[in-house]
């Protein structure tokens, strides 16, 4: 991370800088470990008996290439089998209809938490189609990404992007 926010920081213009999210999952101990630079917190779904929980895998640092020396800290999180974890780009959350009112992170965890059930791929085209039908054809000037993922079984991970 030092490697890369020095690059980004020398490459780019004073007032460039980027929001970044990279993790590695090992399946066999389901651990993912992450670092997050000031990127939209990715979002885990999990279910403990009746209660569903939402944990995010927030900030570890700040953005990159903002300022010459600065790092991150690596964390780490240990999935279940059942969960959900949802990445995303701003441009999902801050989806605008023609009035100017924000989609937002809340509507965004509803659609998911109302819908953890669904396979990945349905998930995805449900989140897109419910915050296309918010933006009713109005112009977004931001890009929409959206990474779904499960943890099935005691050793796998099913993934759609």
């Amino acid at each position: 991370m030092v490697n890369l926010n020095r690059l980004v920081y020398e490459s780019s213009t004073a007032n460039r800088y980027a929001t970044f999210f990279y993790a590695q999952y090992d399946s066999s101990t389901r651990r993912l470990e992450y670092v997050n630079a000031g990127h939209n917190p990715p979002l885990i779904f999990r279910t403990r008996g009746d209660r569903p929980d939402v944990l995010r895998l927030d900030t570890s640092g700040p953005v990159i290439g903002l300022m010459p020396d600065c790092s991150c800290l690596q964390r780490t999180m240990t999935l279940e089998a059942g969960d959900v974890l949802v990445l995303f780009t701003d441009g999902i959350s801050e989806a605008m209809n023609a009035a100017g009112d924000e989609w937002g992170e809340e509507r965004l965890m509803e659609v998911i938490g109302a819908n953890r059930a669904l396979p990945a791929r349905e998930l995805i085209d449900h989140i897109m189609r419910t915050s296309d039908e918010f933006v009713a054809g109005a112009a977004q000037y931001d890009d929409m990404t959206l990474i779904t993922a499960r943890v099935i079984g005691r050793d796998g991970f099913r993934t759609v992007s």
